[in-house]
């Protein structure tokens, strides 16, 4: 998982950021006749899927010397389950803290 706190700056400074991708899962056939020109092989187009990977730069910490970027692969609806549980983790916490006003008010009728 990355650390979104620091996907602006890293996007800003070019350390990190999205990028499609694209992967041949099944080459392409060439249709193939034989000498009466009879298709003996039916042409078949290539299967690819796309897919976007988050990529990000690294390096060695004690040489500085620059390694493969690292790359994960995200769905638009992983990124949206996440946020919506930061969402929820927010949201459950202001409800505790409107919660601690009224115990705060009785204790200060002490």
């Amino acid at each position: 998982m990355a650390n979104w706190e620091k996907y602006a700056d890293d996007k800003a400074k070019s350390l990190g950021g999205f990028e499609k991708k694209e992967e041949i899962i099944k080459e392409a056939v060439a249709e193939e006749k034989d000498e009466f020109d009879v298709v003996i092989v039916k042409a078949e187009p290539a299967e690819k899927k796309e897919y976007v990977v988050y990529k990000k730069k690294q390096w060695d910490s004690a040489t500085g010397e620059a390694l493969a970027d690292s790359e994960q692969e995200y769905s638009l609806e992983q990124l949206e389950s996440e946020k919506a549980e930061y969402d929820k983790a927010m949201a459950d916490a202001k409800a505790k803290s409107d919660a601690m006003v009224d115990v705060i008010a009785d204790f200060k009728k002490l």
